[in-house]
């Protein structure tokens, strides 16, 4: 079938081959091709990320991350996100005429798989222009994943990812839960006008602010001498080599280090550590979110010595807590463990929505029932939904959070906090 392609000014033509096995398709046998007119010199090119486009490609970063915000922030926001990250991490680009027009970003991380710790690659930013969705770019860059030596993990996606993938041979695993508690009547009001109407979240103003909403439940700990400390960034890099800790290594230093370094007005991260008779048995890192409205909050990683109910509900109603009292109005957490759901449940949390989940495997490697979900998983520790509401045109709008107090997250003191 013969096609304009919008944007690139020459003929193509598309050519999809599948091969069925037991009526199947399946992704091993499954190749996308896309033939530009051999007199257009231009060509797709699928490539890495490199300097040489890089103006391109935060041209279309923009659009995937639908941006109405500039300035200093996007500009510090992209060269954290993308060129002051750790090592691990690639991005595949798909180039029509030296123009980025698709994307797909991967990192990799440690998760706990059959209670071992392994390496994950999964997927993040993957964003394909409108016009080129039709010759399957999207998952032209998809598939060069299949070359690195970690399984590939991806969370959520379009309807159309998720009939897809499936099709392609991926594993679909359980499901990831989305949890929120809305500590304050407006902070509930701002986050359903972003869902709907993200330019008029700043009508969520009008909402007293101490009107309360839900109340965040504080569950005790196990018996024993239990202690809660914050630490500042600056000490993050220490925890993983604490040589009373009982947790498995999954806090690598180099994020440590970069999540430290997450420009203050995207987001505020918070490290919490938890001992119990002077012995570390859990993490938690969270982060405060700036709004126009105020603040929101958000459990990022969540981590227990061991599969103990009153242990978990202890370490997150505790940091749940900490979050509301330095001003959080809507806090939200991504679970997908029943230790864990049942956890926030607890902590006073309800149910948002489902998120699938589907994995490519290694040759000789089992497919997971289920993955420990919430460790800096793609893209979901960053609050993008927050900016729109907080700027008009470019221009940022006043904002309460910026004018007010709320503890000063990024430099908080490491300091005990009350257990009972």
């Amino acid at each position: 079938m013969a096609v304009d392609v919008a944007g690139c000014g020459c003929r193509a033509r598309t050519i999809v081959r599948c091969n069925f096995r037991n009526n199947r398709p399946a992704e091993r046998n499954f190749s996308i091709g896309l033939t530009v007119d051999p007199n257009d010199k231009r060509g797709v090119v699928i490539r890495p990320l490199d300097s040489d486009v890089r103006d391109s490609f935060e041209k279309l970063l923009a659009m995937a991350w639908q941006q109405t915000w500039s300035g200093e922030l996007a500009r510090r926001l992209v060269q954290w996100r993308y060129h002051d990250r750790p090592a691990g991490h690639i991005t595949w680009v798909a180039c029509v005429g030296g123009e980025c027009v698709a994307m797909l970003d991967s990192r990799v991380r440690p998760y706990l798989l059959l209670h071992e710790r392994r390496m994950v690659r999964e997927t993040a930013d993957w964003f394909c222009m409108p016009q080129y969705r039709q010759f399957g770019l999207g998952l032209l860059v998809l598939r060069k994943l299949r070359n690195e030596p970690e399984p590939v993990l991806v969370v959520g996606g379009s309807q159309m990812t998720r009939q897809i993938l499936p099709r392609l041979g991926w594993s679909a695993l359980a499901p990831v839960r989305s949890y929120v508690l809305p500590v304050t009547a407006r902070g509930l009001a701002a986050n359903m006008l972003r869902r709907r109407r993200p330019h008029r979240e700043a009508l969520a103003r009008i909402v007293w602010g101490r009107l309360p909403g839900r109340a965040p439940r504080y569950l005790p700990p196990p018996p024993g001498r239990p202690e809660v400390h914050l630490l500042a960034p600056d000490r993050w890099q220490d925890l993983p080599a604490d040589p009373t800790t009982e947790l498995v290594g999954l806090l690598e230093q180099d994020h440590w280090r970069w999540l430290a370094a997450m420009p203050a007005e995207f987001a505020r991260p918070l490290a919490v550590l938890f001992r119990l008779n002077g012995v570390i048995v859990g993490c938690c890192l969270a982060q405060l979110e700036p709004t126009v409205t105020g603040l929101d909050g958000r459990l990022v990683h969540v981590q227990a010595c061991r599969h103990d109910a009153v242990l978990l509900r202890w370490i997150m109603s505790t940091t749940v807590r900490i979050l509301a009292e330095r001003g959080a109005e809507f806090i939200r957490c991504f679970v997908s463990t029943p230790e864990k759901e049942a956890a926030v449940e607890a902590a006073g949390f309800v149910f948002s929505q489902d998120m699938p989940c589907f994995w490519w495997d290694r040759p000789g490697e089992r497919v997971p029932q289920s993955v420990d979900i919430d460790y800096l998983r793609g893209d979901d520790a960053q609050p993008l939904a927050a900016l729109p509401g907080r700027f008009v045109r470019g221009r940022r709008r006043p904002a309460q959070a910026d004018a007010r107090s709320d503890g000063d997250a990024s430099s908080a003191e490491d300091a005990s906090a009350r257990s009972a």
